[in-house]
């Protein structure tokens, strides 16, 4: 994952019309993939548009940001 391409816990939480905190939450959770460079958490676009898909709470494709058979969601 290169941080460049990646985005800000404040980018991602205004996509997914969430607050930074859920977005916190949903990279603890497993929900959500990213890393932590410097104190600031970066996360990952694929990850980002498969949560949209599936919808915040994640709940009928827990584990999906890894291994999506759901179909259509392009995330992998």
């Amino acid at each position: 994952m290169e941080t460049a391409a990646m985005l800000t816990v404040a980018e991602s939480a205004e996509a997914l019309a969430t607050t930074p905190t859920k977005i916190l939450m949903l990279l603890k959770n497993g929900d959500l993939k990213g890393r932590e460079v410097g104190g600031e958490w970066f996360i990952d676009p694929d990850s980002l548009a498969c949560c949209k898909s599936h919808g915040i709470d994640m709940k009928a494709a827990k584990g999906c940001v890894s291994y999506c058979s759901s179909g259509g969601c392009g995330c992998k």
